[in-house]
């Protein structure tokens, strides 16, 4: 990178956008607790009617209902979720994988590119960099990212040493 600053064309490819889809919701933002909790709770009290269930009428009953819904609402929250990625890996395989937008990693910030709109995004108020397995992550705020899919490997390594040396501190291997 040091030849100066280079236009990339973000491609974003069905494996990309899931693999970032699971990675940004599961894993960083920890959006996983919730349901678990919620089950955790929910098969709790399940445990304590079933306990209940020799000295109390119905206690079976309750029990029952609870750990349903306990199990039941986490799993529809997930399944809906993979099938909301699974409809935008097939509407971007429909659209050929079109360029999203246009990335230029410059010594003093970021700038993208979509349409005629252009913003520019100083290092300094970069939240984040990641490294994934098909892609680099460049969090400009804390929910908004923007995707760098390498062509090879040799170009993720030259951009993942310029995120490195622009973002010390901010990056997650």
């Amino acid at each position: 990178m040091k030849s100066g600053p280079v236009w990339l064309d973000a491609r974003i490819t069905p494996e990309v956008f899931r693999e970032f889809a699971f990675f940004d919701t599961f894993r960083r933002q920890k959006r996983w607790k919730g349901p678990a909790l919620f089950a955790l709770i929910m098969g709790g009290f399940a445990g304590v009617c079933f306990a209940l269930r020799g000295s109390r009428e119905q206690a079976a009953l309750i029990g029952a209902v609870l750990l349903v819904v306990g199990l039941g609402l986490p799993a529809a929250y997930v399944l809906s979720f993979f099938l909301s990625v699974r409809r935008r890996e097939k509407a971007l395989k429909a659209a050929g994988n079109p360029v999203a937008y246009q990335l230029r990693l410059e010594e003093d910030g970021l700038r993208v590119r979509q349409g005629e709109q252009e913003e520019r995004y100083p290092w300094e108020q970069t939240a984040l960099a990641c490294r994934l397995k098909r892609c680099l992550c460049v969090y400009v705020e804390p929910r908004r990212a923007f995707l760098l899919p390498p062509r090879d490997g040799e170009e993720e390594e030259r951009l993942w040493a310029f995120l490195t040396a622009h973002l010390p501190g901010k990056t997650e291997n």
